[in-house]
């Protein structure tokens, strides 16, 4: 009996300090976001530099930088379609200290196409969304099928099934599952021929090697505007401001149609809520920035203004679009 009593005295004696302890835990992260971010944020580009991607990464955290009044570095670490990076994020601290910068695509369809892939879209919460950009249908001005507008395409290729070659940038980037869907919401059936990036998809449509191809704006626009290309029709919901003469596919027989490509900065997760909301308020006067929106506007791309309710339910949105795709093998690797 005395023994019990002791150790009902002992257990009594832990509960305040048990108390205090979970107190001070719960406390501690919001005194972390309260002087978050005290050092330099490191924000990984999954990709090489140069892309679309890391022009518009650099010019949004340059005035993210400026707003919260700390440093952040730019880090590109390519390899495996953006999944070194993102494996790289995704193991980091929850501190809001690594981050980030991706297109939602790769985190959806790289567990598919990429074996051992085994980062997933679960393993990040947003801190806001960056820009999007839209693709783009586009044919040779002179080429040797003699195309000049989307009704054109889509007879021709009805009519002489698989002749059509479109070339994009890759298995699983936005512009081949972009090609994927004008297949399917059209009916028709091309011979869709994977690159290596768009340069090289670019050189040998210019070329006349392949009749046409599904690029982002941002490679193509340039080569469009001085002739050599004609654009057909736009991936975006909405006519592109550069372009306003050239229809959006929704226009031209397929309502709804959208596929166009979203970049966020995303955190671990786990990342506070707190912290997150500081990013996203840093990024939110980011993006409103007129000499901001007008570098990404050079470079096709339009700037997106989002909360954190806002970037999942658009995040969500674009996986939901993904995965018939993914489900039906028609996302399959190469």
């Amino acid at each position: 009996m005395k023994q019990h009593a002791r150790v009902r005295r002992t257990l009594a004696g832990l509960v305040p300090a048990i108390g205090f302890l979970i107190g001070v835990a719960a406390i501690a992260p919001a005194h972390a976001a309260d002087s978050y971010p005290d050092k330099p944020i490191r924000l990984v580009v999954p990709y090489p530099p140069g892309g679309n991607l890391d022009i518009t990464t650099r010019a949004i955290s340059t005035a993210m930088a400026r707003i919260l009044k700390q440093s952040i570095v730019v880090e590109n670490l390519g390899g495996a379609g953006g999944t070194i990076g993102a494996s790289n994020v995704a193991r980091s601290a929850p501190d809001g200290y690594t981050l980030l910068s991706t297109t939602i695509v790769p985190l959806v369809v790289n567990p598919t196409l990429v074996p051992g892939t085994k980062v997933r879209l679960q393993d990040f919460e947003p801190a806001g969304m960056l820009a999007v950009v839209p693709s783009v249908l586009e044919v040779p001005a002179r080429g040797k099928k003699n195309i000049k507008d989307f009704a054109g395409f889509i007879a021709y290729a009805k009519a002489h099934p698989q002749e059509l070659s479109v070339s994009h940038s890759g298995n699983g980037t936005t512009n081949h599952i972009a090609a994927l869907l004008l297949q399917r919401d059209f009916g028709i059936k091309l011979t869709l021929v994977p690159y290596k990036g768009s340069g090289p998809a670019l050189s040998d449509l210019l070329g006349g090697q392949v009749d046409a191809m599904v690029d982002q704006l941002t490679s193509s626009l340039p080569q469009i505007q001085s002739g050599s290309l004609n654009a057909l029709a736009v991936t975006s919901s909405k006519r592109v401001p550069d372009l306003q003469q050239v229809p959006t596919v929704a226009e031209l027989g397929k309502q709804g149609f959208e596929m166009v490509t979203y970049s966020a900065i995303v955190a671990p997760k786990g990342t506070p809520v707190a912290v997150r909301q500081k990013l996203n308020d840093a990024l939110a006067q980011a993006v409103a920035d007129p000499a901001v929106q007008h570098q990404l506007a050079l470079a096709g791309s339009q700037v997106v203004k989002s909360t954190l309710d806002q970037s999942v339910k658009i995040i969500a949105a674009e996986e939901a679009k993904l995965q018939p795709l993914i489900t039906s093998g028609a996302l399959k690797p190469e």
